[in-house]
């Protein structure tokens, strides 16, 4: 069976109050942990998360492998609410007129099977006492561009997901963390990311090495990160892309315990 790590990590501040734990899933890319995903069942079942978040790439070609990812889905939704926002992979397949009955079967797959698709879209959720908005930001697929340099502005998120709802704890499922800097400026508090694969092959003492379009040693590559009170966890994913094998860059789960 192939093996990933899970990395516990912390963001905000422990004033006493009651916690919020989130597993997130990112980049599986079809990669199996098990016949049907036991491996996987059994690592989210031992952290007993409130909540799972999902920022995307989950989606193949095949409809055989989406199948069995809709039966892992399953599984988990019948324990805890599952939130899942597109990656570029995708958007890639619902742009794409041969791949689109691909991208509606995957959607259809994951709603029937309980998961909440917040595609530039919010939903409110209650759990501890806390009472958070989440958030799905789906990015253009201009972004995803190789060499793309452009960043999306404060204002295109405003128009997608609305102004920031003032007093209330605002958490963003965004599959792409280098646009961070614009994400906490519209007012996520705490922002889910993948895409980056860990920069694939890693350094030790210096990080990842290459983005996916082609940035090298990218600053928000794995991991958690603050910036004025504004946190960010970024999943090195779970499966394996076009770049491969990993080097120093173990496929993870993080989970995540966030105070506010």
């Amino acid at each position: 069976m192939k093996r990933f790590r899970t990395v516990e990590l912390e963001a905000g501040k422990n004033t006493g109050r009651p916690a919020l734990r989130f597993a997130h899933l990112s980049d599986l890319h079809g990669c199996f942990y098990g016949e049907n995903q036991e491996g996987l069942l059994e690592a989210v079942h031992l952290e007993a998360p409130d909540l799972i978040v999902v920022t995307g790439d989950m989606i193949v070609g095949s409809p055989t492998v989406n199948r069995r990812t809709f039966a892992f889905f399953k599984e988990l939704t019948k324990d805890y609410p599952v939130f899942f926002c597109n990656g570029n992979h995708e958007t890639r397949y619902q742009a794409s007129e041969g791949f689109q009955p691909v991208y509606k079967h995957f959607a259809y797959g994951l709603w029937k099977n309980g998961v909440e698709i917040l595609n530039n879209r919010s939903v409110v959720f209650e759990k501890n006492g806390r009472k958070v908005l989440l958030s799905g930001y789906e990015a253009d697929l201009s972004y995803f561009s190789r060499f793309n340099r452009k960043v999306p502005s404060e204002e295109e998120l405003k128009a997608k997901l609305g102004e920031k709802r003032i007093g209330m704890e605002t958490v963003l499922l965004a599959h792409n963390p280098m646009f961070f800097p614009v994400y906490k400026k519209w007012g996520a508090d705490l922002t889910f990311s993948g895409h980056l694969h860990g920069g694939y092959i890693r350094i030790p003492g210096i990080g990842g090495v290459i983005s996916p379009q082609f940035q090298l040693f990218p600053k928000y590559d794995r991991g958690i990160f603050e910036e004025e009170g504004h946190w960010l966890c970024v999943s090195a994913g779970l499966g394996d892309h076009t770049i491969s094998p990993r080097f120093f860059n173990p496929p993870e789960l993080p989970v995540v315990t966030w105070y506010g």
